[in-house]
């Protein structure tokens, strides 16, 4: 069992949001060492269609994904960016699975646990139909100490893309994640492919300062209207 967080929403005033157009490396590139409290993402990984195909909808919205080689390369600068007690959350589905573990790994997280998110509900598509999604949590040796458990239930966002972000998660899972890694006032929370914005709404509501990141314009507008930003 862990201890209940029962600090209530709302209860510290929002941290400050900013949001910029720009891809993940020059992002990082920019942010000095030891600054980052929690790396919190879902990046564009390559296994979800965003080509064509059954994933022509997402066009708009994405210029194409990237291998978790590459995404990996990414993450190794983000760990030299993140502070000595902190911890990066990265999302990835079954398919992708085994090749994240290893991209964390050789990015040089001191060891990786996973978080299966249970999505209440099979997404939608062809052939089998996935009901859970899952969080790695990349840890260096001074990480701050997580609390809760390595299952959580959060409904996913229902189906139909029209008018939202393709792959949006719920706001609702940000706030979870945020309650495991004890988010509060004086955090800055990084998510250098923010997409909607969702997984940094429980950081923001929780006084972290937050900043993200994104090459598409229509996802950036979607954070802004999510998060509002300076």
């Amino acid at each position: 069992m862990t201890r209940q967080d029962t600090r209530p929403r709302g209860a510290h005033p929002p941290g400050r949001a900013r949001l910029y157009r720009m891809p993940a490396e020059r992002a990082l590139a920019a942010i000095p060492a030891g600054s980052i409290s929690v790396l919190l993402t879902d990046p564009p990984y390559t296994s979800v269609n965003r080509q064509g195909g059954s994933g022509s909808h997402l066009q708009r919205w994405f210029r194409g994904g990237l291998s978790w080689p590459e995404i990996g390369r990414i993450l190794a600068v983000a760990r030299r960016k993140l502070r000595t007690d902190g911890v990066a959350f990265v999302m990835t589905n079954g398919e992708g699975l085994h090749d994240a573990l290893g991209a964390l790994g050789r990015a040089g997280f001191a060891r990786v646990r996973t978080i299966t998110w249970d999505r209440r509900f099979p997404g939608l598509g062809g052939g089998l139909r996935h009901q859970t999604e899952f969080v790695l949590v990349g840890l260096l040796p001074g990480s701050r100490t997580l609390t809760g458990v390595d299952l959580v239930a959060v409904s996913a966002v229902g189906p139909g893309t029209a008018g939202r972000y393709p792959t949006q998660k719920p706001d609702e899972l940000g706030r979870v994640l945020a309650r495991i890694a004890g988010i509060g006032p004086g955090d800055v929370v990084l998510d250098p492919f923010v997409g909607s914005g969702a997984l940094l709404v429980g950081a923001r509501e929780r006084g972290a300062h937050v900043i993200g990141c994104d090459i598409a314009p229509a996802a950036l507008r979607a954070a802004k209207a999510k998060l509002g930003s300076a």
